[in-house]
């Protein structure tokens, strides 16, 4: 089966790859909101094993979209203020990597592969290594401010969706969230 013209295959498949280099928790993040977006509402209304009538279901797969753009938002607004302070504290100094400061003394300590990537390039191979690993702890520490959000999230999602329900279904087609 014929997917698509070559190009728009490339372009399909250089777009994948660069949003797979991106990596972390930013992406985890983008493809849960779109999984809540797309494929939970449709899930939710699609349900072959659930007795509950088509406006309860309705209901109930309008807080999918809603807690992703709220989850969304909530985390790139953190995430962004937090990989700052992060960016900043390294600048200055405050934060420093182990195995950075000691392959800079030792410069045999940075992994062949980068080393490759950089021509033997010794300044280089440092600075890709300490992009490594200020990426990588940004990372991990996005991955907890990302949890710690997750009540917070649900707390502003169930005062907000319900408004938004009442307004896409009839109050009194949802018998059971009364």
């Amino acid at each position: 089966m014929k997917i698509g013209t070559p190009k728009v295959n490339q372009y399909l498949a250089s777009s994948l790859e660069k949003f797979s280099e991106k990596g972390g928790e930013k992406v985890s993040n983008y493809v849960n909101a779109a999984g809540k977006i797309a494929v939970a509402p449709l899930v939710i209304m699609h349900n072959p094993f659930t007795n509950e009538d088509k406006d309860n279901r309705k209901w109930a797969a309008i807080k999918q979209p809603v807690e992703a753009v709220i989850s969304i938002a909530m985390q790139i607004a953190g995430l962004s203020l937090l990989y700052k302070g992060i960016d900043s504290l390294i600048k200055k100094g405050k934060i420093n990597f182990k195995f950075v400061e000691e392959a800079s003394k030792d410069v045999s300590k940075i992994p062949d592969k980068i080393m490759k990537a950089c021509s033997n390039d010794k300044d280089k191979a440092l600075k890709m290594y300490k992009e490594q690993y200020e990426e990588i702890f940004k990372d991990r520490i996005g991955a907890v401010l990302t949890a710690a959000t997750y009540v917070p999230v649900l707390a502003v999602s169930n005062k907000i969706y319900p408004k938004i329900a009442d307004k896409l279904v009839n109050k009194n087609d949802n018998k059971s969230a009364k």
